[in-house]
């Protein structure tokens, strides 16, 4: 790693997040600030039509002037896409050894971060958080998303992936490699873009592991239950079909 290679790339997808960005952004580069290592920070504005972009930029400027925190990188959509698109976009633009996703919303701590750094030193390719392994640590989740999650989970291990717990996570980490192949790769802009990621990653012969995380429920989740949970069923057939020559 050279001194002007960042060791970490962290890409934070956001959609009218003005209520929360400012808190999260400071969270994760006052955490990144004491690492030994160098980083960078990619918010991708998914067309948000609210205040999110000016505010990231805002902190950006005033975070330079001060001396602070070094300036991140702001990409804007010029349309609501999808958080899959937002996110491959930015894997694409990261420069790191290692490139992580997190959630606007930071329901896993950025401070758990270590525990996936700890997978690389051990040869795996990916690294995802995990709500379902028996060192999770989760908070309470609304009954609705509880159902979600588990009949999704089955149906993923029925139809695309086995040996995964939870596919949803999002807190995610990549070899740089293994992020802009999965990236050139991907066709699933929605929610079941993580389950798209995950099947390249296998088929392709990169090591996966899952690791239990801290995971906090917080309101404001952009997901409509029946919807959604119909797009990302017929996601999994999708996935399946688009790959079927790896």
């Amino acid at each position: 790693m050279s001194e002007q290679t960042p060791y970490l790339s962290v890409i934070i997808p956001a959609y009218n997040e003005q209520s929360r960005i400012a808190d999260s952004l400071y969270e994760i580069k006052d955490y990144l600030s004491e690492q030994s290592y160098r980083s960078e920070i990619i918010v991708v504005d998914d067309g948000s039509n609210d205040l999110t972009t000016e505010i990231v930029k805002f902190i950006d400027i005033y975070g330079k002037e001060i001396n602070e925190h070094d300036e991140g990188t702001l990409m804007e959509n010029h349309k609501n896409v999808g958080k899959g698109y937002s996110i491959a976009r930015g894997m694409m633009r990261a420069s790191g050894d290692i490139i992580l996703f997190t959630d606007a919303d930071l329901s896993t701590p950025i401070s758990e971060l270590p525990k996936l750094l700890a997978c690389f030193d051990e040869g795996y390719d990916v690294a995802i958080g995990s709500r379902n392994m028996q060192d999770s640590k989760v908070e309470k989740k609304p009954w609705y998303r509880n159902l979600m999650s588990s009949l999704f989970n089955s149906a993923v291990r029925l139809i695309s992936i086995r040996g995964i717990n939870d596919t949803q996570c999002g807190f995610k980490a990549y070899r740089r490699e293994v992020a802009h192949q999965v990236a050139t790769l991907q066709r699933i802009y929605g929610f079941g873009f993580d389950v798209e990621h995950l099947y390249i990653a296998k088929k392709s012969g990169y090591k996966i592991k899952e690791v239990g995380v801290e995971w906090h429920h917080k309101e404001g989740s952009t997901v409509d239950p029946l919807p959604d949970a119909i797009t990302m069923f017929l996601d999994l057939l999708r996935i399946r079909w688009l790959h079927r020559s790896l």
